[in-house]
């Protein structure tokens, strides 16, 4: 299994994103190899101090790199030699298994599009990441601003194959984030997505308020990508917060406890909330396996990112939304 890694794009590239690596590399169970996308010097000065498996971890020089300046749609004409486009590229010809990178969500989502393509009846690719502490896969989280009732069906449907595959949960119950749980709340679409999801999903649980996402009562629930990136961005916030305020209840000299205990504690609740944890988000819907890290992303998570990417590449994702999209095209006509 070849996975491809954009070592220039996030915040910390490319010493995270390179050390990350070979950190997937040394704790892989599988016969995994990397290959590295950006500008060689500089990947390979990050790799010396490493002390790298040259056969496990190969350089794809690229001369460009995308930052979050550059329109999206112009990321493929203006910027074709970047270790972004470089990466997907290397997807398309079937000369790598999947592509990770922690640059610009849009300009991977666009070059992505524009190079891959659609799976064959997905009328909108959207992201989805899995939420540890709740057990759930959250979809869609940024792609998509605007959706209408059959984009939310076939969101449900892809997450529901990701959270069968990735996390071996067979029938996942899904749930649609609303303002409230009545069939009738919400904006219109969402009116119609209620209607639409009763009728064609079996394990369609109606509508869940966000207070209610960490009950274990759902394992996936939809959205547009406008909520759901605002309320992944909210919880990402609130949880920093929560570790500010314990950490300066633990450093304070006043009180009386056992601070290492507590501290131990808290660090393992929090992990349970943090991106670093599931690595990044999946582009679903594409025709290719892409893994989309955040921009801030340490080498902890780069390193999960890349080890949940070579497991869907095992479980062959592709190919199981490809099977359930098609089932649900004639559905979603009928009604």
């Amino acid at each position: 299994m070849i996975i491809a890694v954009d070592a220039m794009g996030g915040d910390h590239a490319p010493p995270v994103i390179v050390q990350g690596a070979v950190q997937a590399v040394a704790e892989s169970k599988d016969k995994l190899r990397i290959i590295l996308t950006g500008k060689n010097q500089k990947i390979q000065k990050e790799l010396e101090k490493l002390g790298w498996n040259k056969n496990l971890i190969k350089i794809h020089s690229a001369s460009q790199v995308v930052d979050s300046t550059v329109r999206p749609s112009q990321v493929v004409k203006q910027f074709p030699d970047s270790s972004l486009v470089q990466g997907i590229k290397l997807l398309k010809e079937g000369k790598v298994d999947a592509f990770v990178s922690a640059g610009s969500t849009g300009a991977i989502l666009s070059s992505a599009l524009l190079l891959l393509g659609r799976i064959k009846g997905v009328r909108r690719p959207a992201i989805s990441v899995y939420l540890p502490a709740s057990g759930l896969v959250m979809c869609d989280v940024g792609a998509n601003t605007e959706v209408k009732a059959h984009h939310l069906l076939q969101f449900a449907i892809m997450a529901s194959e990701y959270m069968n595959h990735m996390h071996c949960v067979e029938e996942p119950k899904v749930g649609l984030l609303n303002i409230g749980e009545e069939a009738n709340k919400g904006r219109e679409e969402y009116v119609k997505a209620h209607s639409l999801l009763s009728k064609v999903l079996s394990n369609f649980k109606g509508n869940v308020e966000a207070r209610d996402l960490f009950k274990g009562k759902i394992d996936v629930v939809v959205c547009d990508g406008f909520v759901g990136n605002n309320l992944l961005k909210f919880a990402e916030g609130w949880i920093h917060h929560v570790r500010g305020e314990v950490t300066s209840q633990l450093t304070s000299e006043e009180k009386n406890m056992d601070k290492s205990a507590l501290n131990d504690i808290f660090t393992d609740i929090i992990r349970e909330y943090e991106y670093e944890e599931s690595g990044g988000c999946f582009l679903l819907g594409v025709k290719g396996i892409c893994m989309i890290c955040h921009g801030a992303s340490p080498a902890r998570a780069i390193k999960n990112a890349i080890l949940s990417t070579a497991q869907s590449v095992k479980e062959n994702l592709v190919e199981s939304i490809r099977t359930g999209i098609s089932l649900s095209v004639a559905q979603i006509e009928k009604y």
